[in-house]
């Protein structure tokens, strides 16, 4: 079987997904790219996650031809194939259907940080991006381009898309955004959240991208 070590991250973490309940049913889907050969591994359409297999992924080549798998790849396999092509530092996509943050996705709204972890992943507010049905070229352009070179976008009336290094941060990058949209909701509630300075995010930002996570520590000396 192709990238099988993929395939099976691919799996684990959609499954992740719909425990956490940034998905239900067959809602959202998952792509990451392999480094080494450009190949794309997707989750297949209008699949249940908790039975969803390592061969259920599909493994795309970089222009969307399907190299191997037996379903098709998600509807959204042109926003992915899209985001691929113009960001070449994204190795994971993630198509959540968050709730709190859909909220923001209907009201049009852009989500301002007001947490720490959020400011760590996400580096800047995300933006909405405008209601067009999904699945399309047209689509995908009107998602990338909302997207710019950030960490997630929400498609307006419908959900979020995050776009990082890998499957551990993309997936880390959805569940900061939809915990940030509900503390900012809930805050709103109490008053008047205190948003973030763009300084202290981009400080934030810097530390998460250069710094964050396990690093192997120097060996001791002989």
């Amino acid at each position: 079987m192709l990238l099988e070590s993929l395939r099976t991250d691919l799996v684990r973490y959609a499954r992740k997904l719909a425990m956490s309940g940034l998905v239900r049913g067959t809602q959202g889907n998952l792509s990451a790219r392999d480094t080494a050969s450009g190949c794309l591994c997707v989750t297949p359409s209008a699949t249940e996650y908790e039975t969803l297999t390592p061969e259920d992924i599909v493994v795309l080549d970089a222009g969307g031809a399907i190299i191997e798998g037996r379903w098709k790849p998600t509807v959204e396999t042109p926003t992915h194939l899209r985001v691929y092509r113009e960001r070449p530092d994204v190795g994971a996509v993630i198509h959540a259907h968050a709730p709190y943050v859909t909220a923001f996705g209907v009201a049009y709204q852009p989500i301002p940080l007001v947490l720490e972890e959020a400011a760590l992943c996400l580096g800047g507010p995300v933006p909405i991006a405008p209601y067009a049905m999904s699945g399309t070229e047209a689509f995908a352009q009107l998602v990338v381009s909302a997207l710019g070179q950030g960490a997630a976008v929400v498609w307006g009336n419908h959900g979020l898309l995050v776009a990082g290094p890998s499957l551990k941060q993309a997936y880390a990058m959805a569940h900061a955004c939809e915990d940030n949209a509900q503390a900012y909701l809930l805050a709103k509630q109490l008053g008047e959240p205190r948003v973030l300075p763009d300084d202290e995010v981009a400080r934030l930002h810097r530390y998460w991208l250069e710094a964050y996570g396990q690093r192997p520590l120097p060996s001791p000396p002989t």
